[in-house]
């Protein structure tokens, strides 16, 4: 009869290690569900200065819409301080959704191109 205990005992124990390896995996995909929630609604990374290549487009468009100024008309230094503001309100999430899906050119210059065709 003591072998039958033990051996009840040992199934028990394997079940009670079984529902708290459950309730452990459930608590993780609860706990990824709520890192979710506090995502924002872009697929957002978070910019510095050093981007200024790769986001020239939108920081152009950006200019010429917030600004209104010209990417063109701006000197190297003061394009360079203006593209940290950008880049703050990048990190802020406070931009339209259009500058998170990429642009793919951004405006340069006020002048008119008159391009034969």
């Amino acid at each position: 009869m003591g072998s039958e205990r033990k051996s009840k005992d040992k199934k028990n124990r394997k079940r009670n290690s079984s529902d708290s390896e459950d309730k452990k995996s459930k608590d993780k995909h609860r706990a990824k569900d709520r890192k979710g929630d506090r995502r924002s609604k872009h697929d957002f990374q978070e910019l510095s200065n050093d981007d200024y290549f790769l986001k020239n487009n939108e920081f152009a468009t950006w200019l010429k819409e917030e600004k209104r100024v010209f990417f063109s008309d701006l000197s190297s230094e003061s394009a360079r301080e203006m593209f940290t503001d950008f880049v703050e309100a990048w990190n802020d999430q406070t931009l339209e959704s259009k500058y998170y899906e990429g642009i793919a050119n951004g405006p340069r210059s006020s002048h008119q191109w008159r391009i034969k065709e």
